[in-house]
């Protein structure tokens, strides 16, 4: 089943990329996140990721929250990778709202697409075991906001999995070129650790994984394959499983 609860009083969006709470995608940007490549080689493997990466902690039933949840193309991956009670999502962009709405209605497990903030949703408090945060705190300059929020919806015990391109791959010259992102919140993987740390969460060192994928390389890994580049190896994604203290 589906339903919406658009929440009133969001935030007025800046237009200037350095202060912006949110920025809003490219056209182009918009169409990439419904194409099959960031289905199949970004979105779908990171939830793979994040599943093994989770090991035995996947709470059992659980009610999910997908922040930031675009156009609800993660819905199918958490309910065939983690069997949910219900699954809720978020997202600042009512055009994408709209969409996951439609995502959600093809579910079985009950499902809900709601319109709001991520660093101020009026969810209730403490009523998720798991929050996915997968690309979204790149996309604010609310980071501090959007974990405190996070830290606020997860029962203690629970779950957040953040997966974020780092600073390196978002300062490309094509990544500048074809998105938008705002400018002053772009970190690279220690910063985001350090972020995560810093708003309560704990995890060790096996909770992260950090990776150069093909696709987030220099001409698509190209360069590698010629030997050009060989020495750089700075993480350009990062997942990391973190948890809310009892």
């Amino acid at each position: 089943m589906s339903s919406t609860n658009p929440a009133s009083g969001l935030p007025a969006t800046s237009t200037t990329k350095n202060n912006a709470i949110w920025v809003r995608e490219t056209r182009f940007g918009r169409w990439f996140l419904s194409t099959q490549t960031w289905y199949r080689y970004v979105l779908s493997q990171a939830v793979i990721d994040f599943k093994t990466l989770l090991g035995e902690r996947v709470p059992t039933q659980g009610h999910i929250l997908d922040a930031g949840c675009g156009q609800g193309l993660a819905f199918g991956l958490l309910e065939q990778h983690f069997q949910p009670a219900t699954i809720t999502g978020i997202d600042i962009d009512a055009e994408q709202v709209k969409k996951a709405v439609s995502a959600a209605s093809q579910l079985t497990t009950p499902a809900l697409a709601v319109h709001t903030n991520a660093s101020a949703s009026n969810l209730t408090a403490g009523s998720f075991d798991l929050i996915l945060c997968h690309q979204l705190l790149h996309h604010t300059s609310q980071q501090q906001e959007t974990l405190q929020e996070f830290y606020r919806l997860l029962r203690p015990g629970g779950i957040l999995l953040v997966g974020e391109s780092c600073r390196s791959f978002i300062n490309s010259a094509p990544v500048r070129l074809l998105f938008r992102h705002p400018e002053m919140a772009q970190k690279d993987a220690r910063g985001y650790i350090d972020l995560v740390r810093t708003n309560g969460f704990v995890f060790s060192e096996t909770d992260i994984q950090t990776s150069r994928p093909w696709w987030s390389r220099r001409c698509l890994g190209m360069a590698q394959k010629l030997g050009i580049g060989l020495n750089n190896t700075e993480p350009t994604e990062i997942l990391i499983v973190a948890t809310k203290p009892h």
